[in-house]
């Protein structure tokens, strides 16, 4: 499906489900050590769900936040002003509509489904940008048994222990990123996504299950095979993996930090883990258990 890894990108809102490994190292959960660092820190690669399944951490995960003092995702969601603050960025421009950038029969297909599956969702259609749009439909594919995904958790878990809750991304940045697709290439995404939600569903469910497996190649090899437009691949994770890094070597130096960012950004050769050996930072796999 062409256009999958556009639709499993959003993690600041809805659901990021996007991947990118090495393989022979798979593990989500990573100690980061040397390299000048009074204490230790923790890299973890989390997803936005609320699946109950992906809630089983561990004890070494929660042993890693108790024994960090802050704990910095890619955005603070603890910071709802900001968030609200950037709602309009998800409003169509003045004009545009999804009715005007299909055809009829594309439009009535998406509106049925919408009215049927997404809710009050579906009375903003013409209104929010077909990318959130379609982050909310993939977020209904899942199972909701947690009131909030786990990134979202994770931060107030760290809150509630009294550390330091941040993001090492800005919301202007990761909506920069969403703005390279037109609005156009957005609504012809939305629609293929629709046309084939049985295969999606599927899909979607097989990653989980590597995931939750910590199955990093695998997962991989899933991705690889879906491909976007090259200056949109680089942005969505070589791009950002870079400001990450700088940003989390500012961060660690200042407290020991437990980073909880989208598995996707943890492994590959332009991953987070080779970044920081390469920085000269020991990054050793830790086992959840």
């Amino acid at each position: 499906m062409k256009f999958l890894l556009q639709r499993l990108v959003f993690s600041v809102f809805f659901l990021s489900l996007i991947f990118q490994t090495h393989a022979q190292e798979n593990f989500l959960l990573w100690q980061i050590s040397g390299n000048g660092l009074s204490d230790t820190s923790y890299l973890f690669g989390t997803i936005h769900i609320r699946d109950k399944r992906v809630f089983d951490l561990g004890d070494s995960t929660y042993y890693a936040i108790q024994h960090t003092k802050a704990l910095f995702g890619e955005l603070d969601l603890q910071d709802k002003d900001a968030i609200k603050a950037h709602a309009s960025e998800i409003m169509m421009p003045a004009g545009i509509s999804l009715e005007y950038l299909l055809t009829p029969a594309e439009y009535k297909q998406i509106k049925k489904y919408c009215k049927k599956h997404i809710g009050i969702y579906a009375l903003l259609i013409n209104k929010i940008k077909p990318i959130y749009l379609s982050a909310v439909i993939s977020e209904n594919l899942l199972k909701k048994d947690e009131k909030q995904p786990l990134d979202m958790y994770l931060q107030e878990y760290a809150s509630k222990l009294g550390h330091t809750v941040g993001g090492i991304e800005t919301i202007d940045e990761q909506f920069a990123v969403m703005n390279i697709l037109s609005l156009q290439e957005q609504a012809n995404m939305l629609l293929e996504q629709v046309q084939h939600i049985e295969d999606e569903k599927k899909l979607m469910e097989e990653m989980l299950q590597l995931y939750l497996s910590e199955s990093l190649d695998k997962l991989d090899s899933l991705v690889q095979a879906d491909t976007t437009s090259q200056e949109f691949n680089e942005a969505i994770l070589d791009t950002r993996n870079k400001v990450m890094l700088k940003r989390m070597q500012e961060q660690m130096l200042k407290k020991s930090t437990f980073f909880a960012v989208g598995a996707a950004h943890l492994a590959g050769e332009k991953g987070l883990v080779l970044l920081l050996r390469k920085e000269g930072f020991q990054v050793r796999p830790v086992k959840r258990k």
